[in-house]
């Protein structure tokens, strides 16, 4: 009778049920190791495209924001002790263009100062010739770079066109000599059109 104990017939061929499997090898096993870690791994996200409209509705809402904190008037006049506009009836509006105030301390080109005035006068250091002449060169400069700075977009932008205007801003005691001079030099720098800033007052 067979045993029933016994696991196995006996035959060299036969095999154990219970028998363990053989131990891997160390490449065996880091092979495995690695095909474990490969399920576990995460497929990496894919980058979240550019949306080009996103950054248009971006663009304009803070194009239109500047638009509105923009002044509607071109001409932006602070008066002081040393700047005070003469009263017109004058109705015309003010333009953008180039700016050149005389105040009782200084000539500015948009609100830069570039020559100092003392007394109604230019000095006679800052002019071409001394103190008679009516080229104010420090003037002539600051012009001069805006007139070319308008030019030179004029050429990528067919809209734009240079067309020599200037509006001055004086102190209402400004010297007709000082006026003058500061007119001279404007037209020496291609301006030639000329617009006075003044408080309007009533007629």
């Amino acid at each position: 009778m067979t045993d029933k104990n016994k696991k196995g017939n006996g035959n060299p061929g036969s095999e154990d049920v219970n028998a363990m499997p053989p131990a891997l090898t160390a490449e065996e096993q880091a092979w495995l190791d690695e095909k474990k870690a490969g399920r576990k791994r995460r497929v990496p996200e894919k980058p979240y495209p550019f949306q080009m409209n996103s950054m248009l509705d971006i663009l304009t809402i803070i194009l239109v924001f500047l638009l509105k904190s923009y002044s509607t008037n071109p001409v932006n006049i602070t008066q002081s002790n040393d700047l005070t506009l003469p009263i017109s009836t004058s109705t015309l509006k003010p333009e953008h263009t180039v700016t050149v105030a005389i105040s009782k301390k200084d000539i500015m080109v948009d609100n830069n100062a570039v020559v100092e005035v003392r007394d109604g006068k230019v000095d006679a250091s800052a002019k071409r010739d001394g103190e008679h002449s009516y080229f104010i060169t420090p003037l002539y400069d600051a012009l001069f770079d805006k007139a070319e700075n308008a030019r030179n977009v004029a050429k990528y932008n067919p809209d734009v066109e240079f067309k020599g205007r200037l509006t001055v801003i004086a102190d209402e005691e400004t010297p007709f000599r000082l006026l003058s001079e500061v007119m001279y030099t404007a037209g020496q720098a291609e301006y030639s059109q000329y617009k006075f800033a003044v408080i309007q007052g009533s007629e």
